[in-house]
């Protein structure tokens, strides 16, 4: 069997495409060599201008050829038309004085073959056991050598040289990863009692071209003199490419630190140009559970294997203070064996849905789980990001570690709520509100205290989110903040007495007013319910997505608290900028088109409009899909497509700040990845990669009916209380708070318009049309009963 130069590419320039990945493999060797430390050694200012130098070059040959292309231009016009050719053209209705686009080229690449050239370079050294001759011919030089085979070829040799640690390698792929960043490698090797050191040269270019690799000569020269106490590796990387180098030094110091756990500096040290490697400026506000709190180490904990027996990891879970928040692709769970990263960081399999679920922005877990690579088995993955999964074993491990992490993230919303107090009395706005609470009525002032808490918790004191939505909250509570906002303006208490028998008998309106508004809530929030249980009763077999439509006309404050009208539902875009435009006060614009001239009549499902004096307008398109249905990458894709064209025709048509926000609403794809479609992986993938800076999110239904209970359910629950306790004593009837203002939507049962009457309470929302009927049922998707069993509690569809 023949190993050609390709193995090169697959192996080597397309596993370590950056410059961090291939010098985590080359610190990993000399960890295995038993050194003490590893010494990197980059020219970062050189390696900039020799980039920028060459992307001068790249755009001046550019400039050149578009020159040519220039020159040739009117040459190609003025080309004589054939008398068949213009007859053709008479027919096709194409206009001879106007000539035909050229073809788009195809971009130029070949800057991608280039090299920074042998001046600049990049340099690992460490004082390792080093190599002899027939070590490099036996050990380093062959591919795929298994480097823990035993004799037999059992995996038994765990331990580097001398028994004096776990070693890391396993497959012998390490040394290809310099031809990620490099074409030319360079190692300068010598062990203890040695007087020479032993140097070879790999070049790519050379290995990629041959026929098989197996008959390869690498010839290796020696330099004499060396001190014969002297030991250890060089590495030295050159003819850098110059996109898998362009990482800086911040970059790649956090690639390395997160590369690996556990290893104590004195017993292994890394340094970046002098630097030691080390994560810097991360405080933590939360970390589980409480004993690795305390102690700042690992607790130790054991995995049922099925019929195997148990495993052991130590772990600990820690959360960012808000404002540290994690990049997509740090998220979540990262799981070290021996030192170092085997797979992650990765959510695994951490339901969506639950409460508190946007605290995985800040969530870094380490879980340590040694045992897995000295099993004799690989279940490592060679590019080091996932464990190989369809085993009992790793599967056992996964599921341990989603199940922690769902506990963290419980325990650290426990946490917000009693940090979020603090944080209230700290802001400006959160000492308002907190004032006027306190003025409320006994019975009012502690359910108002708690969504008060709930919004603060969710989005942050000083957030705009809380400064937005604080005051809406208040608002609703009661109308005595009229007397509440005059005692704050200091007015004389002469004029606060006169007033006050007016605003009592208002109060007293007002607040039967609330109590039909929170009872309207709460049937919202069980229509809504019930349509998620009407999307498992029907699951694939009918669409429902109109009566979800309705719903959310009825009860858009479910969407988000402070919605209470939409500005269009289901109708064409260019209807929809019709009304932006009579909104932003712009009277003329054209309209929104196709690429072939044609209006653009897509329909979004609603949009939504929040304004305020002290800021440009905010426009949230929803996009909607059926309870019945799971949503996939293309509904993502549909919502993004509207707020790209709805935020060009403001930009370019009304020239007014506008900021557009999509929400796409609807099912979630199942949690077991065996079910899910190729679709729906993409979109899962997607949510992962997202930042909580997004202009989008994807919300599954179940999320929308947590959110709704949370933010409003303590409300509800006083204001009833509340009712009943009026009617015992006359000043309220019951069947008059329920009937009042409570309307039946006429798709869904007991969904409540009342929230209309409340529209008063709230502000910064706008109606502008809402007659248009919801679209049709999307057609059935197939027949039969659905499966029990198909949705768990923590079902990923919700």
């Amino acid at each position: 069997m023949l190993i050609q130069g390709g193995m090169l590419e697959a192996l080597g320039i397309n596993m370590y495409t950056s410059l961090g990945k291939c010098l985590v493999e080359f610190v990993a060797n000399a960890y295995d060599s038993n050194s003490p430390d590893v010494r990197i050694s980059i020219p970062f200012d050189r390696i900039a201008e020799a980039r920028q130098k060459l992307r001068a070059a790249q755009k001046l040959k550019q400039k050149e050829k578009g020159g040519q292309a220039e020159q040739k231009g009117p040459a190609a016009v003025d080309t004589p038309v054939s008398a068949d050719a213009a007859v053709t053209e008479k027919v096709l209705n194409v206009p001879t004085a106007e000539p035909i686009s050229p073809p788009i080229a195809l971009p130029d690449v070949s800057v991608f073959e280039e090299t920074l050239g042998p001046d600049v370079s990049i340099i690992i050294s460490d004082t390792g056991h080093g190599m002899s001759p027939a070590d490099v011919a036996s050990k380093f030089l062959p591919i795929n050598r298994r480097r823990r085979a035993s004799a037999n070829g059992a995996e038994t040799v765990l331990m580097s040289e001398g028994n004096k640690r776990h070693v890391m390698g396993r497959k012998g792929l390490g040394k290809l990863a310099g031809f990620g960043t490099a074409q030319r490698i360079t190692i300068s090797t010598k062990r203890a009692g040695e007087t020479f050191r032993t140097i070879f040269k790999l070049d790519a270019r050379e290995l990629r071209v041959a026929e098989n690799l197996t008959e390869i000569k690498i010839p290796a020269s020696y330099e004499e003199g060396a001190p014969v106490d002297e030991h250890g590796t060089t590495i030295t990387l050159l003819d850098l490419k110059p996109d898998a180098v362009k990482s800086s030094a911040e970059k790649i110091n956090q690639t390395l630190a997160e590369a690996f756990f556990g290893i104590k500096p004195e017993e292994f040290a890394i340094t970046l140009n002098g630097d030691p490697v080390q994560e810097t400026g991360v405080e933590y506000e939360f970390i589980f559970p409480e004993d690795a709190s305390k102690t700042g180490d690992l607790v130790t904990d054991y995995v049922a294997i099925p019929d195997l027996g148990s495993l052991k990891i130590r772990y600990a879970v820690k959360f960012r203070k808000r404002g540290q928040h994690l990049s997509a692709g740090r998220r979540g769970a990262r799981i070290y064996c021996n030192g170092r990263l085997a797979a992650g960081p990765s959510l695994f399999k951490l339901p969506t849905g639950m409460h508190n679920f946007h605290a995985q922005d800040y969530m870094e877990g380490i879980f340590v789980a040694d045992d897995i690579d000295r099993l004799g088995i690989d279940f490592v993955n060679t590019n080091r990001t996932q464990l190989r999964e369809d085993n009992d074993v790793v599967d056992a491990v996964i599921q341990h570690i989603s199940d922690i992490m769902k506990a963290a993230i419980s325990r650290h919303a426990a946490f917000k709520e009693g940090k979020v107090e603090e944080e209230i009395r700290e802001t400006e706005t959160g000492k308002m509100m907190t004032r006027i609470i306190n003025n409320l009525p006994t019975k009012t002032r502690g359910p108002a205290s708690k969504l008060l808490k709930t919004i603060a918790g969710r989005y942050g004191a000083e957030s705009v989110e809380f400064n937005q939505l604080a005051p809406l909250v208040v608002q609703s509570m009661n109308a005595g903040e009229v007397l509440i906002r005059l005692i704050e303006l200091q007015s004389d208490p002469g004029t606060i007495q006169r007033i006050t028998s007016e605003l009592s008998e208002l109060a007293e309106i007002e607040k039967s007013d609330s109590l039909k508004l929170y009872r309207g809530r709460r049937n919202g929030i069980i229509a809504l319910r019930k349509l998620i249980e009407k999307g498992e009763s029907l699951w694939r077999e009918k669409g429902i997505e109109g009566e979800l439509q309705n719903l959310f006309k009825s009860d858009p404050w479910l969407i988000k608290p402070e919605y209470s009208n939409y500005v269009t539902s289901d109708e064409n875009l260019n209807k929809l900028a019709s009304k932006i435009a009579k909104i932003l006060n712009v009277d003329k614009y054209s309209p929104i088109t196709n690429v072939d001239g044609s209006y653009d009549k897509e329909r979004p499902d609603l949009v939504f409009l929040m304004s305020d004096s002290a800021s440009p307008h905010v426009f949230t398109i929803v996009e909607l899909k059926s309870p019945t249905l799971p949503l996939e990458f293309d509904h993502l894709t549909q919502l993004k497509k509207y707020m790209g064209k709805v935020e060009d025709f403001i930009s370019t048509e009304l020239k007014k700040p506008a900021t557009v926000n999509g929400y796409l609403i609807g099912s979630m794809p199942d949690s077991n990845p065996k079910k899910q479609s190729e679709e729906q992986r993409l979109l899962l993938n997607e949510m992962k990669k997202r930042e909580p800076s997004a202009e989008w999110e994807v919300i599954g239904l179940e999320e929308l009916l947590a959110r709704a209970q949370a933010i409003h359910s303590d409300a509800i629950k006083a204001f009833e209380a509340h009712l009943h306790e009026s009617a015992s004593d006359g000043s309220i009837t019951v069947d008059s708070a329920m009937a009042g203002g409570v309307a039946t939507s006429p798709s869904v049962p007991a969904a409540s318009t009342a929230v209309g009457q409340g529209a008063a309470l709230q502000s910064g929302a706008m109606a502008v049309n809402g007659s248009r009927p919801p679209k049709a049922a999307a057609p059935t998707q197939g027949k039969g009963q659905q499966k029990k069993g198909r949705r768990g509690r923590h079902g990923a569809r919700r």
